[in-house]
């Protein structure tokens, strides 16, 4: 267990944190501002609340910051940066209340005390807080001296910049609003100022450097607070960076880069049922914990994942540079992966990336496909399964058992759904998402269709989606097609009742009868999927359903595994 040495406990109010003569700075290997409007707008109301309640004073939470490096005297924000660059923006927000109201004296004397300070020397302005490098010159900017952005200042920015910048405006026009509700607005706006500087407080934990805050940091987890698995694996390998922490902030926020922050508890846990076991997510944390109990592990472990996040990042890039050597076909199995928004399978994936020949990994995303449709997209049967499978394949692949995709499938026959399973759930499926059902009858039409033919699936924008029985039909026109309101909402999204039509030949058919659709569109189009449909003199739920059967046996052999 880590020992703390000398720590501070605090309750302070905002004045007192930021009157102090240091700045605080959110190091490089914090993460990026992430409140949304929701968080942003919970904070005003929380904030007006109680001051129109005449609270005495309003409780922010715990931050803790340790010693800095820095020659300018300043503290490292190692927990609570994003609840401070919160409070800064309504201080500014005050501040630019006042200009406006040409009172830069109020103006001025907000600023220096609680947003930046002016060097007698230099005259240059030293921020009170600083952000990480990918926030801070926005922050500083756009937030703290609020000037107006430009469509190519706007164009640079990343989704953090968004989020701050759409943060300070929430709060700006917050504010605006609440104070044109007072008579007496310049009085309101004096009471509410005092409030947030005098009144609202904050635990301030002060430790001596980085090593002490990640020990905080943990113990405020184990006692409740709520962090994200990838923050707190994050926390831990930091603490045991050292001296090379600059490295290890490069190497984290490179892998964020290529998976997505808001996608790194799942990227760390599949990156772990590929390379390790099966854990489930709260778990996580403490099996790397164990694996890696001391700084050379560390730095074995964030490279580790610094090299999967590039397999990951192709995963959901079917024209990344990995994909070069692979078979063309590669690319269309990485397309209905994502057309399907399938993530559990990507375990396997990664595993067979790393250790088998493009040749194999390629039939391997195949049979992923295949099993994921049959098993998801028309059974939507549940994941506790998957995961099991997917874990057990993986291991196999990475032990190096499983050297072929038939010796992969194996491990993955138990969650692959038999033909008379899959007639049945699909001849009942219901293709309420368009992309589906486009998706699946363009595999169709090209499987079954001529070369003269329009190839579908390589012509996406030529072709539309078309209810043959409209889902709101005119009874005038379709009253036989159904006997009332309960079967026509059993057949309707039968993928039966659906064809594919090129741009222009379903203009205007809309609720036209089926003999209008007939020889107005499917007799006019070069599709074989509606080569049948010409043929057919009366459109019903019993023709619905016969047309359903039939799609459902093509589609029984098209996604079908055939060791």
């Amino acid at each position: 267990m880590a020992v703390l040495r000398k720590i501070e406990t605090n309750y302070v109010t905002i004045e007192e944190l930021l009157k102090r003569p240091v700045s605080y700075r959110v190091p490089q290997y914090q993460r990026d501002f992430a409140w949304t409007e929701d968080e942003t707008d919970v904070l005003w109301q929380d904030l007006v609340h109680a001051y129109e309640n005449g609270e005495d004073e309003y409780f922010l939470g715990a931050i803790v910051t340790a010693m800095s490096e820095s020659e300018i005297p300043s503290r490292e924000i190692v927990d609570g940066q994003q609840r401070l660059a919160a409070l800064s923006m309504v201080l500014s927000a005050i501040s630019e209340y006042w200009a406006n109201q040409s009172d830069q004296g109020r103006s001025d004397g907000l600023f220096y005390d609680f947003l930046g300070s002016k060097d007698r020397r230099t005259g240059k302005v030293l921020p009170k807080l600083s952000l990480n490098e990918t926030d801070d010159p926005v922050f500083q900017k756009f937030v703290i001296q609020r000037n107006v952005a430009s469509a190519t200042d706007k164009k640079l920015w990343s989704s953090s910049n968004k989020l701050l910048v759409c943060a300070f405006d929430r709060f700006r026009k917050a504010l605006s609003d609440w104070v044109g509700e007072y008579k007496e607005p310049e009085e309101a706006m004096l009471d509410l100022e005092e409030f947030v500087t005098k009144k609202v407080g904050i635990i301030h934990i002060e430790v001596e450097d980085n090593a002490d805050a990640f020990v905080i940091f943990e113990t405020l987890n184990d006692r409740g607070l709520d962090l994200a698995v990838s923050d707190l694996v994050k926390n831990y390998l930091f603490s045991k960076a050292g001296r090379t922490i600059e490295r290890y902030s490069k190497s984290w926020r490179e892998t964020s880069l290529l998976v997505g922050s808001e996608n790194m508890t799942q990227f760390l846990r599949h990156h772990w049922l590929a390379f390790h076991e099966l854990v489930r997510e709260k778990d996580l944390y403490k099996s790397i914990r164990s694996e890696y109990a001391n700084p050379p592990a560390t730095r074995e472990f964030i490279q580790e994942i610094r090299e999967t996040a590039d397999l990951y990042a192709a995963l959901s890039n079917p024209e990344h540079v990995f994909w070069s050597d692979h078979p063309i076909e590669v690319q269309e199995h990485l397309e209905a992966l994502l057309r399907f928004k399938a993530q559990q399978f990507r375990p396997v994936a990664l595993a067979a990336m790393r250790k088998l020949s493009p040749d194999v990994t390629t039939k391997i995303l195949r049979d992923l496909v295949v099993v994921t449709f049959r098993y998801t997209v028309i059974g939507s049967l549940g994941t506790g399964n998957l995961e099991k499978a997917y874990a057990d394949a993986a291991a196999a692949i990475t032990s190096g058992s499983a050297k072929s995709s038939k010796q992969v499938f194996a491990k993955l026959n138990k969650i692959y759904v038999d033909d008379n399973q899959f007639l049945t759930l699909f001849e009942s499926k219901r293709m309420n998402k368009p992309l589906i059902a486009r998706y699946i009858l363009a595999r169709i039409n090209d499987t079954v269709g001529t070369s003269q033919e329009i190839r579908v699936a390589e012509d996406k924008g030529r072709v539309n989606l078309e209810h043959i029985l409209p889902k709101k039909p005119d009874g005038r026109v379709w009253s036989g097609s159904y006997r009332n309101q309960d079967e026509l909402a059993e057949v309707v999204d039968l993928l039966g009742n659906m064809t594919l039509l090129e741009r222009g030949k379903n203009r205007d058919l809309g609720n036209s009868s089926f003999e209008v659709k007939r020889s107005k569109g499917f007799a006019k189009s070069a599709l074989t999927l509606n080569t049948e449909l010409c043929e057919t003199l009366h459109w019903d739920a019993e023709a619905i359903r016969s047309r359903t059967k039939k799609l459902a046996q093509k589609a029984c052999e098209i996604w079908r595994v055939g060791y």
